[in-house]
C-alpha cells in the first residue's frame, strides 16, 4: 500500500521498519513499567529485551531465507535488505526463546516469571508488526473481489494483515485480563492462543508457502506451539501447586 514512508536523496524511511521499531519500543516501555510494579530490575529486563530482539530478528530472517531461498539465489545481498520485509515470526520466537533462556539463566532471573511478564506484549508487538505488513504489501491474503487493491501486486486481495492484527489484539487483551495464574502459565496460554490464531489465519493467506500434506509449514508449527503451550500450562500448575499466584 505504502512501502516507503519518506524518501529523499540522502535516505529512505520504510513503513515496515517504522512499525517494527514502534512495536519494539512500545512493548519495551510497557514491559519495563510492569516490571517495576512487579519488583523486577528494569535495567536487567531492558537488557534482556534488547538481547532477545537482536536474536529474534536474526533467527526470523534466517527462517525466512531458508524457506524462500529462490528469492535470494540470484541476489544473496537481498538477505541483508530487511527493510524490504521478510521476517518469519515463528523463526524469531524460536530463536529469541532459546537465546532468552540462556540470558536469564546466566543472569539468574526467573525464567517463568520473566516470560509471563513479556507474554501479553509479544502479542501486541505482533499486531503492530502486521499493520506494517499491510502497508508493505507482504503477508497478503487471497484474491478477493471484496478486498483491497494492492498496487505492489496489481490485484485486489483480502486484507489478511488487518484481520491478523485485530485477532492478535484480542489475544493481547485476553492475556492482560487474566489474573491469578501460576508462574509459567501465562506464557503457556500465549503459545496456545498465538498458535491457534496463526493456524486459522493461514487459511486466509495468499502468499506462497511450503506445504506438507494438507497443512502449511506454519500450521504444523502452530500445532506444535499449541501443544507446547498446553504442556507448559499444565506443568506449571503441577510444579507450583502449593505456591502463591502472581499477577499478570
Amino acid at each position: 500500500m505504502a512501502p516507503v514512508l519518506y524518501s529523499c536523496s540522502l535516505f529512505t524511511i520504510y513503513t515496515y521498519g517504522v512499525f517494527v521499531a514502534f512495536a519494539f519500543l512500545l512493548a519495551t516501555w510497557l514491559i519495563t513499567r510492569q516490571a517495576v510494579r512487579l519488583g523486577f530490575d528494569p535495567e536487567a529486563i531492558g537488557n534482556f529485551l534488547i538481547f532477545v530482539l537482536v536474536c529474534g530478528i536474526l533467527s526470523a530472517r534466517i527462517f525466512y531465507v531458508v524457506l524462500n531461498w529462490s528469492e535470494f539465489a540470484s541476489d544473496p545481498l537481498e538477505i541483508l535488505r530487511l527493510y524490504h520485509g521478510g521476517l518469519v515470526w515463528y523463526g524469531g520466537l524460536i530463536g529469541a526463546s532459546f537465546c532468552g533462556v540462556l540470558f536469564l539463566k546466566k543472569k539468574r532471573l526467573s525464567i517463568s516469571a520473566v516470560v509471563d511478564l513479556c507474554a501479553p506484549y509479544l502479542a501486541l508487538a505482533q499486531a503492530i508488526g502486521r499493520i506494517g505488513c499491510f502497508f508493505n504489501g507482504c503477508c497478503y491474503g487471497r484474491p478477493s473481489a471484496h478486498g483491497i487493491f494492492f498496487p505492489v501486486h496489481g490485484r485486489t486481495l483480502f486484507p489478511s494483515q488487518l484481520v491478523d492484527a485485530l485477532s492478535l489484539l484480542v489475544v493481547f487483551a485476553v492475556l492482560r485480563l487474566i489474573r491469578g495464574q501460576k508462574p509459567g502459565q501465562l506464557f503457556g496460554l500465549y503459545l496456545s492462543l498465538a498458535g491457534l490464531q496463526r493456524f486459522f489465519m493461514e487459511f486466509l493467506r495468499g502468499d506462497e508457502r511450503p506445504f506438507y500434506g494438507v497443512l502449511s509449514i506454519y500450521q504444523w508449527i502452530s500445532l506444535g506451539l499449541m501443544v507446547a503451550g498446553i504442556l507448559i500450562y499444565v506443568l506449571a500448575f503441577v510444579r507450583r501447586r502449593g505456591s502463591s499466584t502472581i499477577k499478570a
